[in-house]
């Protein structure tokens, strides 16, 4: 048996293995957003520890970020040789691996070699999973299964700063986290192992689900696919960065808020992504309104940054309702971003390289996160906001607008592909 060949069933999945199959995948994905951002609460404590000054601190962040960087398109092409489920086993080995350095590291060397090790499974599954669901989903299908896997991030930020402060607080020390994290990894391997099962025809190379007749790849829109992909660098830059990583400073210095209340805030904007994120993808099995709802959401992102975002003084309703508004419009971006891109380009390795390009970005995005905070150090908080954020949302609502194939058109044009396949084949 080739590796390529390892878990793959000699038949179509049924919907119970197909959902089965998604839960481990969604596991191991949260499982691997959480280790990067489970070393944010306790940051000074481990550099006390580990001797790293403020410098080193951010290392801790960048290696993980570069090494996902890295993998992004080697990451696409190595699942294409050896397969779906032997790519995520050996990722998550990886991120055991990781994991289990950092924390029996006692030295600073040690600790950011673990980290990077993380970083790598890390960019494995972050360009794998969505390269995963057309394989797995028939289209019909789509749409929820992108809006669940989009939550992979947002699970994965609320268990690391919901549960760090208190395997913090409880142990006393910053590896009780690791090896809670090591934990999970485990628990994410074994139910790799267990539940993983690809059909025997991915579901995007075949028509309506019928496993007998092959799909004729029809128009592909490429650019559009890689123009979408491409611009989501930005939303990761406001949304990653300015806000997961820089927003509860803002919080602290300028509204006076508490650690824990400052980290809290963020959060709920989390919260309010997953149920929303979820209902978005159901409604766009429905609805076609993928392309409209990005230009949507990226003007409001503008407008938000523009005039609530980081506002000076110490009243925190802006904050608040910033937060509940980029809640909202996080639940749409990323589901939207990722479901669009399979419409566009039906075949595999157009598709393939479109979203390894979306996990590149996102890599790319936080190993740009010096660039804000040099930016903030510059102008301030609210210049920053206002002249840099603000109109980068423009720019990707822009790109959008012009360069992306309204997902409409493309319905249209996919069911008129299915209708021929079909009927070429009863002929």
């Amino acid at each position: 048996m080739s590796l390529s060949s390892y878990g793959v069933l000699d038949r179509q999945t049924t919907n119970t293995e197909r959902w089965l199959t998604f839960a481990a995948l969604f596991l191991f994905g949260f499982t691997a957003s959480c280790n990067l951002f489970k070393a944010s609460p306790t940051l000074s404590y481990i550099g006390a520890d580990l001797g790293l000054d403020a410098g080193g601190l951010g290392l801790i962040m960048t290696f993980y970020s570069i090494c996902a960087l890295v993998m992004a398109f080697p990451g696409a092409l190595v699942m294409r040789k050896i397969g779906v489920k032997a790519t995520v086993v050996i990722s998550c080995i990886l991120m055991i691996a990781g994991t289990g350095i950092s924390a029996i590291s006692s030295d600073a060397t040690i600790f950011l070699l673990g980290r990077a090790v993380e970083g790598c499974a890390y960019g494995l599954i972050c360009v794998c999973g969505p390269n995963i669901l057309p394989r797995l989903f028939p289209r019909k299908q789509m749409g929820i299964a992108v809006g669940i896997w989009s939550q992979w991030i947002p699970c994965g930020t609320i268990i690391a700063f919901f549960c760090g402060p208190i395997i913090f607080e409880a142990l006393g020390d910053w590896r009780g986290i690791w090896y809670v994290t090591l934990a999970m990894d485990v628990i994410a391997l074994v139910l790799l192992l267990a539940l993983v099962k690809m059909p025997k025809m991915n579901e995007n190379e075949i028509v309506a689900g019928n496993a007998n007749v092959k799909a004729k790849h029809g128009k592909q829109y490429f650019k559009s696919a890689m123009a979408v992909c491409i611009v989501f660098i930005i939303w990761c830059y406001l949304y990653l960065v300015n806000i997961n990583g820089m927003y509860p400073t803002f919080l602290q210095e300028v509204k006076g808020m508490s650690v824990f209340d400052s980290s809290m805030l963020p959060n709920w904007l989390a919260i309010i992504t997953i149920p929303v994120g979820i209902f978005a993808g159901i409604l766009s099995d429905k609805l076609p309104i993928r392309k409209w709802t990005l230009v949507v959401c990226y003007v409001i992102v503008a407008a938000i940054f523009f005039f609530l975002a980081f506002q000076p003084g110490e009243e925190t309703g802006s904050a608040w309702a910033f937060c509940v508004i980029m809640g909202l419009c996080a639940s749409f971006v990323p589901t939207y971003t990722r479901g669009i891109t399979p419409l566009l380009c039906t075949d595999s390795m157009k598709c393939d390289m479109a979203l390894a390009s979306m996990a590149f970005v996102t890599g790319l995005a936080q190993v740009l996160a010096v660039i804000a905070s040099m930016s903030v150090a510059t102008i301030g908080w609210f210049a920053n906001a206002q002249f840099v954020c603000a109109p980068l949302a423009i720019v990707a609502a822009v790109v959008v607008l012009v360069l992306v194939k309204d997902d409409r058109e493309v319905v249209k044009v996919r069911a008129e592909e299915e209708a021929r396949d079909l009927s070429g084949d009863q002929a």
